[in-house]
């Protein structure tokens, strides 16, 4: 038995759990504890708390795939890829269910080296499914981009199909990121403590430097046409009373409309007036499709109008949620990388357990951000209290809004 201090590392998929201890005073006793009492109540804090945040995520996420599922209206392109994200949720919920206590027996309750083998064995599985949500991230940033930048010719690039494709595209490639921790098997001293490198957990920050990426180049192209719009339809004269943007677009569509149709009327006079010199006849079929031709104009523009509104309705949502993401992650991914340096392993060991638990409570809560940004998601969860029984949503009037 030796006198050198063993640092021991558990990987999860939201935290990085390292528990330094004496093997002296760590021997097993029979009916006790194999770690000292201090560092047993961390373990039993860390694994409670962990264990509340994924309730908070089958609950919330589980009850929000069920209010998509019911609800029409909110079957769109960018709303499944959120499904799908929320599906990711679920699954890694259930999987730290069981996975917890395993970590918790294994460190706790017996000598973590006998069971290296194992852990390094469950890493893979316990990693694919976060890769895999992780990268609906970049997916959702993307799908957001193009509808903005390019909305003509959103149909026709972002279709179903296209979609389809994506998501399998993305859960695919979490897999097989996953997967290559099971290759540290391969020819492995089962004589070590711990069969994966630290340096190797560096994958993490290679999965979360893209979305990051995506944020500020898809959000801030999404944002600089955001204002160049709010900037074209902003009244000209000085005097003029400043108005919110959906209604000084409201008020811009309804002044084209008018000097369209001012345009058109004249026209028409101008045409009845030739058509009576000439031949005397009467020309209000000419008037009827004046007026036909303005009033499709009119309606073509407010339903663009609304169509453009509701994009950027998805933008602020999908935005707060990578953001959100990109921020509480910071510290995860900061503690990866000293620990990859060979910083100081106890604070390395208290920002990556600090970080895995704010990181949990992202994918715990996310179901707080559809609530709190979209009004949409807001009327369904009442709509679905309502169904359930809800004492307090008995008096639900959705509005025309979305």
């Amino acid at each position: 038995m030796t006198t050198s201090a063993d640092v021991v590392t558990s990987d999860t998929p939201v935290a990085n759990i390292s528990i330094s201890f004496d093997l002296i005073t760590a021997a097993v006793v029979p009916g006790s504890l194999t770690k000292p009492m201090s560092l047993a109540t961390q373990m039993f804090t860390r694994v409670a708390i962990f264990l509340t945040l994924q309730v908070f995520n089958l609950g919330g996420n589980g009850f929000t795939l069920i209010t998509i599922r019911m609800t029409p209206r909110l079957w769109t392109r960018t709303n499944f890829i959120l499904a799908s994200m929320l599906l990711n949720n679920v699954i890694t919920a259930v999987l730290m269910f069981w996975y917890n206590p395993f970590i918790l027996v294994i460190y706790v309750f017996n000598n973590p080296c006998h069971f290296n083998v194992i852990v390094t064995a469950l890493t893979p599985a316990m990693k694919m499914i976060p890769y895999a949500g992780i990268f609906h991230y970049i997916l959702i940033s993307v799908e957001r981009y193009i509808a903005i930048v390019y909305p003509l010719h959103y149909e026709s690039k972002f279709t179903d199909r296209t979609l389809k494709w994506a998501l399998f595209t993305v859960w695919v490639t979490g897999i097989l990121v996953g997967m290559t921790y099971a290759l540290w098997l391969i020819n492995a001293d089962h004589r070590r403590c711990i069969l994966i490198p630290p340096q190797y957990h560096l994958v993490d920050l290679l999965a979360y430097t893209p979305v990051c990426i995506c944020l500020f180049a898809c959000y801030g192209k999404i944002l600089a046409i955001s204002w160049r719009q709010r900037q074209r339809i902003q009244p000209q004269p000085a005097n003029a009373n400043c108005a919110p943007g959906p209604l000084l677009q409201t008020i811009a569509v309804a002044t084209a409309t008018q000097s369209t149709q001012s345009s058109i009327t004249a026209n028409t006079m101008e045409l009845n007036d030739k058509s009576r010199t000439s031949t005397g006849a009467p020309s209000e079929p000419a008037v009827s499709i004046g007026t036909a031709s303005s009033e499709l104009m009119e309606v073509q523009q407010q339903k663009k109008i609304k169509s453009r509104r509701h994009e950027f309705k998805a933008v602020y949502l999908t935005a707060a949620i990578v953001g959100t993401f990109v921020v509480l992650w910071f510290p995860h991914a900061l503690g990866r990388v000293l620990e990859s340096v060979g910083y100081n392993p106890l604070i390395t060991s208290y920002i990556s357990s600090a970080g895995g638990a704010i990181g949990a409570a992202n994918f715990a809560f996310s179901w707080v951000i559809y609530a709190a940004v979209s009004k949409s998601y807001r009327r369904a969860y009442r709509q679905m209290l309502n169904r359930i029984g809800c004492c307090g949503c008995t008096n639900v009037t959705p509005s025309t809004n979305n």
